[in-house]
C-alpha cells in the first residue's frame, strides 16, 4: 500500500467521483469510511490483500457471528477495491468464495388483470369516501404506468398535467427526472379523483396529488408504509415487491 496515501484519503476521492455519477452511497460512505480507518490503523505497507478485507468484515460493531453479514461488508467493498487497482495494481478484490454467496433478491410477483381488478375494487370500498378514491388512483397508476410507489407519492398538483397527459416525475433515481405519457383512460380517472378530491381541499400547485385523508394526515402526502401495508394484504403467500 502507498504509505504516502492514505485509505480514508482513497475512501474519500472515490466516494467523490462516484456522486459526480449521481450515486447517493450512503449507507456504502459509512461502510468504507469505516474500513478506511480499520486499514489506516493496521500501518501497512503491502497492497490491499482479500484477508486484511475479510477480517474488517468480521469485525463488525454488532460482533456478528454470521457469515451471511460478513458477506455483506465485505461486498459492499468489492467495487471500491476494483476502482482502487487503478491507483495500487496488487490489490487484491474478493468475491464470493470468501464467506459464501448472498442469497438473491426474491422475484417480483407480476400481477394478473384479474389481482389488478381485485385490488382496485378492495381500495374503492375503503371508508370514508376520499381514501378510497385516493388508493383506487393510486393503484391504478401504479398499474398503468409501472411507476416506483415512492415515485407515485411525491407527485405534486403541479407534476399532473392532465390537459397534455403527462406525468412530470422529478429528481428519482441518480437524481434524474423524466416525463411519463398517460393512455386516455389513466387520464380521465386521475381527473375523476382530482375532481372528487378537490371538494375536500383546496390542491396548490406544490401540494401532493395523491393526499392522506384521516385526521392531521388530511392533505398531506401519503405515507409509503400506509401504502404498503393496504396493497399487500390481498396476497399474503406472494407479497408484491413495488
Amino acid at each position: 500500500m502507498n504509505a504516502a496515501v492514505t485509505m480514508q484519503t482513497r475512501v474519500e476521492d472515490y466516494l467523490a467521483e462516484r456522486r459526480r455519477l449521481g450515486y447517493h452511497l450512503r449507507s456504502t460512505a459509512l461502510a468504507l469510511r469505516s474500513f478506511a480507518r480499520y486499514v489506516d490503523g493496521l500501518d501497512l505497507f503491502t497492497p490491499l490483500k482479500v484477508e486484511v478485507m475479510a477480517a474488517w468484515a468480521r469485525c463488525a460493531k454488532t460482533n456478528s457471528d454470521n457469515p451471511t453479514t460478513w458477506a455483506r461488508r465485505l461486498k459492499r467493498l468489492r467495487p471500491f477495491a476494483r476502482w482502487l487497482q487503478q491507483f495500487e495494481p496488487g490489490t487484491e478484490v474478493p468475491d464470493s468464495t470468501v464467506f459464501g454467496r448472498i442469497g438473491g433478491r426474491p422475484a417480483p410477483h407480476i400481477f394478473t388483470e384479474q389481482e389488478i381488478g381485485d385490488l382496485l375494487a378492495a381500495a374503492r370500498r375503503l371508508e370514508p369516501d376520499l381514501r378510497g378514491a385516493t388508493y383506487e388512483a393510486l393503484f391504478g397508476l401504479l398499474a398503468a404506468t409501472g411507476l416506483r410507489v415512492s415515485e407515485a407519492v411525491h407527485l405534486r398538483q403541479a407534476d399532473v398535467d392532465l390537459h397534455a397527459g403527462l406525468l412530470m416525475v422529478r429528481q428519482t433515481k441518480f437524481d434524474k427526472s423524466r416525463y411519463v405519457p398517460l393512455h386516455p383512460s389513466t387520464t380521465e380517472a386521475l381527473r375523476r379523483y382530482q375532481g372528487r378530491r378537490n371538494l375536500y381541499l383546496t390542491a396548490r400547485e406544490d401540494a401532493p396529488f395523491f393526499v392522506g385523508t384521516r385526521g392531521r394526515r388530511l392533505g398531506c402526502e401519503l405515507s409509503l408504509r400506509q401504502v404498503d401495508r393496504l396493497g399487500q394484504p390481498r396476497f399474503p403467500r406472494r407479497r408484491p415487491r413495488p
